[in-house]
Formats: structure tokens, C-alpha cells, sequence
């Protein structure tokens, strides 16, 4: 039990010993002093109530309402962060999935586990297995559905450098949400494909014909 709480039920107890005993008091006085003491009673116990019982009633309230599932998922981030510094990426991914069995609709987490994957344990396979098997549990809404698929699309180019894939996955953004935004995006980032399979095909040949030379020289 928290200090707060222990706090606010000691003053709660407090408030009513001392309006019984008020109470009791005011009982055997006057009539003209029972209302004078009904008076002051009244607005001390207003005061107390807008002071102390109103904010604990909507602490409680809103805790109710939020606090649980979102004190459970930012501990969940925090722990799977903490994990990540130390290195301990098993241990990041297993947080993560724990927030996918409280929200599996939440595209998020998956996300997240299969950047570990590909960044951290160098295995973008395991992250396109993680993203694809995500995308394919369920019919998404569309953001979260093409969330899911610019992610796969930056797997395939990025760390494996499949540059027809990742193309083949935003042209399947363009087809399944025509006249979006993300379709508009997807437009985008196919220039940004070409441009870096270019660049990327002339570092090789680059690299090649370094190394032919240095066996020449050899």
C-alpha cells in the first residue's frame, strides 16, 4: 500500500472520529447553538471533501479506467529498454511479446521485436517471420496494416538489400489502399528503393573491381 493511500485513509478516519464526536457535542447544545455548530460543521466538512475526498474519488476513478493496462505496458517498454542496453535482446523480445498477449492488436510491439532482430541479432529473416505472421493474424485496420508492410518493405531493403521485394511490398501498399496517404507514401519510398539499389549496385561493382586489381597486383 502506497503512502499516499495510507495517508488519505488516516485523515478520512480522523474527519469522522472527529464529526462523531462534534456530532455528539452539538446534540446536547442549544438550539441556537446546534445551528451555528450545524453551520460550521458543514462548511469544514465541504472544505475537507473538495480538499481530500473529491481527488481521491477521481485518483481512483481514472486509475480504474487507465492506469492498469497503461502502467503494465510502459513497465513492459521499460523493461525491454533496460534489457537492450545490457545487450540482453532475448530478454527485449520476450517483454515486447508480453505486450502483444495484453494488446495483440497493437502493431507496435512487433515492430519493435523485429527491429531487435534485424539490428541487434543481425537475423532480418526472424523479423520478416515475426512481421509477416503479425500482418497475417488478422484483418487490420488501415494504418495499422500498412504500418506493418513499410516495415517489411524497409527489412527487405535495408539488411537484406532485396530491393525487388521491398519494391513488391509497397506496390502491394498501392494496391490495397489506392488514394491514401500511404499509397502516396509508398509512391515515395519506391524512388527511394531505386535510388538506393543503384548506390548499392555501384558499391559492389566498385568493390569487385577492387578486388580484381588487388589480385592483379598480387
Amino acid at each position: 500500500m502506497n503512502q499516499q493511500l495510507v495517508t488519505r485513509i488516516c485523515i478520512a478516519l480522523l474527519v469522522v472520529i472527529v464529526g462523531l464526536l462534534l456530532w455528539k457535542q452539538l446534540m446536547q447544545a442549544s438550539d441556537g447553538m446546534k445551528l451555528v455548530g450545524f453551520i460550521l460543521l458543514g462548511g469544514v466538512g465541504g472544505i475537507l471533501a473538495v480538499k481530500y475526498l473529491l481527488p481521491w474519488i477521481g485518483d481512483a476513478f481514472g486509475e480504474s479506467l487507465y492506469s492498469s493496462g497503461e502502467v503494465t505496458e510502459q513497465d513492459e517498454m521499460t523493461k525491454a529498454a533496460a534489457c537492450i542496453s545490457q545487450g540482453n535482446y532475448e530478454g527485449a523480445i520476450s517483454h515486447y511479446e508480453k505486450m502483444l498477449d495484453d494488446k495483440p492488436d497493437d502493431p507496435f510491439p512487433v515492430a519493435e521485436i523485429a527491429k531487435i532482430h534485424a539490428e541487434r541479432l543481425h537475423d532480418p529473416q526472424s523479423a520478416l517471420v515475426a512481421l509477416s505472421n503479425h500482418l497475417q493474424s488478422r484483418d487490420w485496420p488501415v494504418d495499422d496494416a500498412a504500418f506493418i508492410m513499410f516495415r517489411i518493405s524497409e527489412v527487405y531493403m535495408t539488411h537484406l538489400h532485396d530491393f525487388g521485394a521491398a519494391r513488391d511490398m509497397l506496390e502491394q501498399v498501392i494496391g490495397n489502399f489506392p488514394n491514401t496517404r500511404h499509397s502516396a507514401n509508398a509512391h515515395h519510398k519506391i524512388t527511394e528503393i531505386e535510388q538506393a539499389e543503384f548506390a548499392y549496385l555501384q558499391s559492389q561493382r566498385a568493390k569487385a573491381a577492387a578486388t580484381a586489381a588487388e589480385q592483379q597486383a598480387s
